[in-house]
């Protein structure tokens, strides 16, 4: 069960590619639904996403809020939950960083010229070729300090992906064929340690997503794993003062009870602790 995410800069031929090996694979193409998805799971509005992923991340943000953090986390749970359902190739943005954990993914980076990528802009847009090339810049920069800031990676780094293709100079067969190739590959196939391993990443994102989104945790620092149906919240509280242990017995108990609301979470632990602030 095979999943292909291709990283490209903008207008660099990610979405033909991502349509020729859906046609030459017979797996289906992932996009904008996964925003879709996530909007409609969780309540979050499908625009404010949209527009949060496509802006780079400002001074507040990255000082004050954790509200986009909140969105990319409702994404990853969406994309995991249709990881276990099969192959597909993923083309959105950071794709190979949001399924981070699931094996079987091949990570496919395109690269190609400014004046590759300028030429598309120039008829897509119609903009001059200055135009074009300002267009282009400012998008990928946006891109780069998205991912730095919530991954603390360079999207371009090579070392990211497991395939770099340059579509200036190889056809979109070639390119294809390539990476059918590559799913060939013994990393690549299918087994039953696999399976499980997605079933597991699926449902720790969603309850990582449900405690993020729920208004009785919201804001939590926590880690969350499941392995076979058994999920560990692992939590810290920072707060001004001690707590009362009545104060973190609640959290303790709020934090079960969202727990099991999500489907397949048959055993709850929790390791909670509190790392007081000391007033100034």
């Amino acid at each position: 069960m095979p999943i292909i995410t291709i990283s490209r800069g903008t207008l660099s031929g990610g979405e033909a590619l991502a349509n020729r090996l859906s046609e030459k694979s017979g797996y289906p193409v992932v996009g904008l639904e996964v925003i879709k998805d996530a909007a409609t799971r969780y309540g979050i509005s499908e625009s404010a996403i949209s527009q949060q992923l496509k802006q780079g991340p400002g001074l507040f943000e990255r000082l004050m809020g954790d509200k986009r953090r909140v969105y990319v986390i409702a994404l990853q749970s969406a994309l995991a939950e249709r990881a276990a359902k099969g192959s597909f190739i993923y083309h959105g943005l950071a794709g190979q960083f949001l399924l981070y954990q699931v094996p079987n993914v091949l990570k496919v980076r395109l690269v190609a010229p400014l004046s590759y990528r300028a030429k598309s802009v120039m008829e897509k847009k119609h903009l001059s070729e200055a135009e074009a090339i300002k267009y282009i810049e400012n998008v990928d920069e946006k891109r780069k300090q998205w991912t730095r800031f919530l991954y603390d990676v360079d999207w371009t780094d090579p070392m990211l992906y497991d395939i770099v293709l340059n579509l200036s100079q190889v056809s979109l067969d070639t390119a294809s064929a390539l990476i059918m190739a590559a799913l060939d590959q013994p990393e690549f196939k299918d087994t039953p340690e696999k399976q499980k391993a997605i079933r597991d990443f699926a449902l720790s994102s969603q309850v990582k997503a449900k405690l993020a989104l729920d208004e009785r945790t919201k804001g939590i620092d926590l880690t969350v794993v499941a392995k076979e149906g058994k999920v560990t919240v692992k939590a810290s509280l920072l707060t001004p003062v001690v707590l009362f242990p009545t104060g973190m017995r609640k959290v303790r108990v709020e934090i079960h009870e969202i727990v099991k609301t999500v489907p397949g979470a048959s055993e709850v632990a929790i390791d909670l602790r509190e790392e007081p602030i000391a007033p100034e």
